[in-house]
């Protein structure tokens, strides 16, 4: 959810054009005014800038292992050339691929990653942004690698041939991405005169060369016009002091051309004039039901003050007590609902209503259409209402003044693409800021959301079209809605119970921190064993915000061992996150998580944020958990949502599915789509509700409490847990199991994707499951991550997805080398890993051994940057019963024990000649397999069947 808008998903029909900017900075002299920080903030700040213009941000945090950097520059897809679809999008492929400083195409991605470090960008219709981290210590070389980016890249001509290839395969990939389909068809029925428009992602065809033009040439033309200094955004964060990282930057991207290149103001509208209101369906690849609604409004990213679109978004996306969503629930029309801005433009915006529908809601969805404009009439008769408005304001200071750190290459992205838009005093603290209360904007905002200015996007199978989308070959249909129509969406919903939300019970009161032991434990420890209950204790004493995690695991032996089972407390969950959603949102919008979800062994509670009113939504919620009795009405509309979201995994990227097929072969209790839909529809609610009472007969509880909390909230939680709990000695739990491939087995498992592209994702299983184990097999997939891209994708061009990871099963260690390819065969594919394998040892050279295995060691210790990150780790150590809590440094020392020499053994013998081997393929148009990749299999179910497995206690 994110911060501003509170509302609980983004629309798929935009999500491609969504910038999330969430922070930024202005040009100011260093004696100007001074960024406002969090308390909670112990970084130190400096805003420059620099005599070619450019804007930088530098973050001085000594205590980081990783820096991190991104540019953003102030252009997108939506300044592409007429008739260069995607030109933007190209040139960012293309900086990665030499400069000439550093003329070889794979140095910066191999500098990067030898140092522990990962890179990135994307583009969108406004900015492009690349961005790097890498460990702290090699930050001034990586940074001089990255500045070249926007000094002198090379734009090599056979670079710019093959990765043509990349950006096509990167297109084809989302031939069946509904997001992707979506927007093609909001393209195609936008105003052509604006300049979002444009196709966006690029192909062959759009990038080809044409007699008057080489691509190359639009290409350095396009960099000449749109990379200059002063549309450039820089953020810098290291662990060197803030005069050092001048220092450093200074000299370093100075030296970029100041080619004073002003965004031109888009002057278009949206929609031409009387295009509006429009009703435009779509026929998606998925079983997608899908009402959207989106009005044109006023760009308002400068009264970032006031935030207007905020509050009316909190307002329409809310989903407690006498909200549209509830009252959609309530009449069998919607699942869910989310409200908010997304596409936005230099002069204008969209504000989007996306909702869920049931088929009832797909049948009448002008009731829906209704119902959303009688709430809208109704927020207008209404009026702004200014305690709403400092509600959210309280709520919004708060998330400030305790804003936890976050991963340094996400902050520094997202720093640098909002440093185009706010205040250089607001640069931390701009996204939550919400302290200029004006009616009469708010009140021209809620005006703007009529019938008359909607543009009405139905997206299902039954959709009438009568036309293609251009790029993604989409059916869909225009027309114009009658002015009988949008009069009877505007008339009075009857029977209609909506109304404001009802102050917020939960927001945080008492932000006190709780007072320390003398000695204050160095991890979790055992405060409370009795029955069936087990609940670890630990204060925290190193980020001391007023937050705390309270997780509750519940393990059953009624988990997991069948498909029925499994069905059944999925299902179980999804209905107790629906029963008590109305009081839990606005929990959330408080800042108080909850989530309840089937595991491999049980059911789990978990409960995060602000510890003040934890305990009271805990009561709340077990009071419900208590009754285990459920509307019928919505019992279907979840378990055919539920089939319905089964259904759509086909829609899924076709490498997502591959590795989901690779899971379902290796662990025991997972089962496939086909199977669970199946299950779920011969489940009645009578079924779940036996379930349920079963499960909690045979469940025992262990919890973890690790926060700022008093030492009596242990009691309290046992007391609380204390109902769902049976007395008498708990049952016993089976195992958990992962498949374990033997010495030299190969097997190779087919299965179908409706994807032209083939797909081969090929799992090695270590030799064992020691530390030792372990520790050999990331340190393998350490080394082949960066060359397996630069090989595979960058030079050979196999396909947009090319990468070698680890990929341990319930710390079962393995490799996982995965390509999804549009142009070759799965034959060609598996091939060209081979070939990559057995040249792997002779290229890596002892040095660069040494810098892969420092930099996973330093990933492995990565310390823990907020409380939420340390609460997982001491949860799934004490999951895996590593109640040493020392899980990361055995690890670490594994690796720091293996000599080049033993790797290499290892390698050889594991990887190459005696291999554990599962190859998943999807053979895609080509139809070709793999030869010599082991026995053929057709099902999970056949593999698992009678084979040996790894047997986890």
């Amino acid at each position: 959810m994110p911060a501003i808008f509170f509302q609980r998903g983004l629309a798929p029909l935009l999500i491609l054009a969504i910038l999330a900017v969430l922070a930024a900075c202005a040009s100011i002299p260093d004696s100007g005014p001074k960024v406002v920080q969090s308390p909670n903030d112990s970084n130190r700040y400096r805003l420059l800038t620099l005599e070619n213009d450019l804007q930088v941000l530098l973050i001085s945090d000594p205590s980081s292992p990783k820096a991190a950097a991104s540019l953003d520059v102030k252009v997108g897809s939506g300044d592409n050339p007429a008739g260069r679809g995607g030109l933007a999008h190209f040139l960012e492929h293309m900086l990665f691929l030499g400069t000439d400083k550093y003329p070889d195409a794979a140095e910066y991605e191999e500098y990067i990653t030898e140092h522990g470090g990962t890179r990135n960008a994307y583009t969108s219709f406004e900015h492009t942004n690349y961005f790097f981290d890498i460990d702290a210590e090699y930050l001034p070389e990586a940074l001089d690698r990255f500045a070249q980016f926007f000094i002198a890249p090379r734009f090599d001509a056979e670079y710019v041939e093959r990765e043509k290839n990349a950006v096509q395969a990167e297109y084809q990939m989302g031939l069946k991405s509904d997001a992707r389909r979506g927007l093609d068809v909001l393209q195609e029925v936008m105003n052509p005169e604006h300049p979002y428009s444009q196709f966006s992602v690029g192909s062959l065809e759009s990038l080809a060369d044409r007699p008057q033009a080489s691509v190359r040439d639009d290409l350095l033309s396009f960099y000449e016009k749109h990379y200059s200094a002063n549309a450039m955004r820089l953020v810098v964060l290291g662990s060197e002091s803030l005069n050092d990282l001048e220092k450093l930057v200074r000299p370093m991207f100075t030296v970029i051309p100041n080619r004073d290149y002003q965004p031109a103001d888009i002057e278009a509208p949206l929609f031409a004039n009387g295009e509006l209101p429009m009703l435009v369906q779509v026929e998606p690849q998925a079983t997608l039901r899908q009402l959207q609604v989106s009005f044109p409004i006023k760009d308002y990213r400068g009264d970032y003050h006031v935030k207007p679109v905020g509050y009316l978004g909190n307002l329409v996306g809310h989903e407690g007590e006498g909200s549209l969503l509830s009252q959609l629930k309530a009449e069998g029309l919607a699942e869910s609902l989310a409200a908010g801005s997304g596409l936005g433009w230099r002069g204008g915006a969209l504000f989007s209503v996306t909702v869920t529908l049931t088929q009832a809601g797909l049948d009448d969805y002008d009731r829906v259409l209704q119902l959303l404009f009688e709430y809208m009439a109704m927020l207008r008769e209404k009026g702004p209402q200014e305690w709403l408005y400092d509600e959210q304001t309280q709520l919004a200071q708060l998330r400030f003044r305790f804003k936890e750190a976050s991963e340094p290459m996400g902050y520094v992205s997202m720093l640098s693409s909002g440093m185009h838009y706010y205040a250089p005093k607001d640069i931390l603290q701009g996204p939550y800021i919400m302290d200029d209360y004006e009616a009469a904007m708010l009140s021209g905002l809620m005006e703007d959301i009529n019938p008359e200015n909607a543009l009405i996007v139905l997206s299902d199978k039954s959709a009438q079209t009568n036309r293609k989308s251009v790029h993604y070959d989409v059916a869909y249909s225009r027309a114009p809605v009658e002015n009988a129509r949008t009069a009877a969406w505007a008339t009075t919903a009857p029977e209609a119970e909506l109304a404001l939300p009802i102050p917020n019970a939960f927001i945080a009161e008492d932000v006190s921190m709780a007072e320390l032991p003398p000695k204050n434990p160095e991890h979790p420890l055992v405060a409370w064993q009795q029955g069936r209950q087990k609940i670890w204790f630990l204060q925290d004493d190193e980020f001391r915000v007023p937050k705390g995690a309270t997780y509750v695991n519940f393990r059953s032996p009624l988990v997991g061992q069948s498909a029925n089972q499994t069905a059944l407390a999925v299902l179980y969950t999804s209905l107790l996150t629906d029963a008590v959603n109305e009081f839990t949102y606005p929990a959330l919008l408080a800042g108080l998580n909850f989530s309840v979800y089937k595991h491999a062994q049980g059911i789990s509670l978990r409960i995060s944020g602000y510890n003040d009113k934890q305990m009271v939504l805990l009561a709340q919620l077990l009071e419900v958990i208590e009754r285990s009795k459920f509307d019928p009405a919505r019992f279907e509309n979840i378990r055919t949502d539920m089939v319905r979201a089964l259904n759509n995994a086909v829609a899924k990227r076709p490498s997502s599915q591959v590795i989901d097929d690779l899971r379902e072969a290796l662990l025991y209790g997972q089962w496939g789509e086909a199977t669970m839909i199946r299950e779920l529809e011969a489940l009645q609610l009578a079924d779940v509700e036996t379930y349920a009472d079963a499960f909690w007969s045979s469940a025992t509880a262990e919890a973890l409490l690790f926060g700022n909390y008093e030492k009596a909230a242990v009691a309290e939680l046992s007391s609380a847990i204390d109902g769902l709990i049976a007395e008498g000695p708990a049952p016993d739990l089976p195992p958990l199991e992962v498949l374990r491939l033997g010495e030299g087995e190969m097997l190779q498992f087919v299965v179908e994707v409706p994807h032209d592209d083939a797909v081969v994702a090929w799992y090695l299983q270590g030799d064992g499951n020691s530390w030792s184990d372990r520790a050999a097999t990331a340190l393998t997939a350490q080394t082949m991550k960066s060359g397996f891209f630069q090989q595979l994708r960058t030079e050979q061009q196999l396909g947009y997805i090319a990468s070698a990871f680890a990929w341990p099963q319930l710390d079962v260690p393995a490799l996982v080398m995965l390509v999804q390819s549009p142009s070759h065969s799965a034959r060609d594919v598996a091939n060209s890993m081979q070939a990559f394998m057995e040249q792997l040892d002779a290229s890596l050279e002892g040095e660069q051994f040494e810098r892969h295995k420092r930099a996973l060691i330093n990933e492995i210790l990565q310390p823990d940057k907020n409380l939420w990150e340390r609460a997982e780790f001491y949860w799934q150590s004490i999951a895996k019963k590593q109640f040493n809590f020392d899980g990361r440094m055995k690890l670490a020392d594994a690796v720091e024990a293996l000599t080049k020499e033993e790797w290499l053994e290892y390698y050889n013998r594991v990887f190459l000649e005696q291999r554990h081997s599962m190859q998943v393929v999807s053979p895609g148009r080509k139809g070709e397999l793999p030869v010599d990749a082991g026995k053929v299999m057709r099902s999970a179910t056949a593999i698992k069947s009678g084979h040996a497995t790894y047997v986890i206690k």
